[in-house]
């Protein structure tokens, strides 16, 4: 195609290459453990001013996931979170997601800033319980395992809010174009399905993802869940260039 082609051609004008958001979710599978760790490492994950929550827990989850409007789409997705507040509002920070799918982590990354990396989503779940892992090449970074135990109540529709950094590198190399604290609203979260257990949790390294240095103290609960959300469009509520 030569240059006379392109010129009459309005590429700005081209929709993304991803699907819009809100997102509607239905009956995506949670395998998700709450730890507790080091107030050193939660300081050192959590970018300020947000501050991290003072009983020192995160978060890691597993999950398959399934996008059913404006696009039908399953896929794994596996990370952390932290409870943190920032000036009076709460949500949690999330500082590593990991994807094994593309479309949805270049959207993830350039909307909202989630800081979304590829890696290998294995979910195992039958009447028993439920196993899943990550993997980064040959090495499992996070194992996870839980036999059910206790069926929980079904939980009343609620929202809350994720924060995550957005961060765009200036192209000459000296500082961002962009880095910002932005929300991500969680919308009509019902989990309908709930069972509860004792979770065996295990981190492991390799040099992109170092998790083996997030200390597990304590498995303080484990649970797996089924349900539906809407994940929605949020603001940007901290600007570090301003």
């Amino acid at each position: 195609m030569s240059r006379d082609n392109f010129s009459g051609t309005n590429l700005c004008s081209n929709p993304p290459s991803f699907a819009v958001p809100p997102y509607q979710y239905r009956n995506n599978e949670m395998f998700t453990m709450t730890i507790r760790t080091s107030p050193e490492v939660l300081r050192a994950l959590v970018p300020e001013p947000m501050v991290p929550n003072p009983e020192n827990t995160l978060v890691v989850y597993i999950g398959m996931l399934n996008i059913a409007e404006p696009i039908v789409q399953p896929y794994g997705e596996a990370g952390i979170m932290i409870p943190v507040t920032l000036g009076e509002r709460v949500g949690t920070f999330m500082p590593v997601l990991y994807l094994d799918e593309i479309e949805l982590l270049i959207s993830g990354r350039e909307v909202w800033g989630f800081p979304k990396f590829g890696g290998e989503i294995i979910f195992k779940r039958d009447e028993k319980g439920v196993a899943a892992s990550v993997r980064d090449g040959d090495v499992n970074i996070i194992s996870a395992s839980m036999s059910f135990e206790q069926q929980g109540e079904p939980i009343p529709v609620y929202q809350r809010e994720h924060f995550l950094l957005k961060s765009i590198p200036s192209v000459t190399g000296d500082g961002f174009d962009i880095r910002q604290i932005n929300t991500c609203l969680v919308r009509n979260d019902h989990r309908k399905e709930i069972w509860e257990g004792q979770a065996d949790l295990s981190l492991a390294s390799t040099v992109q993802n170092p998790l083996a240095d997030i200390p597990v103290e304590e498995v303080i609960s484990s649970v797996y869940t089924v349900g539906d959300i809407i994940l929605d469009q949020g603001e940007m509520i901290f600007d570090y260039l301003a």
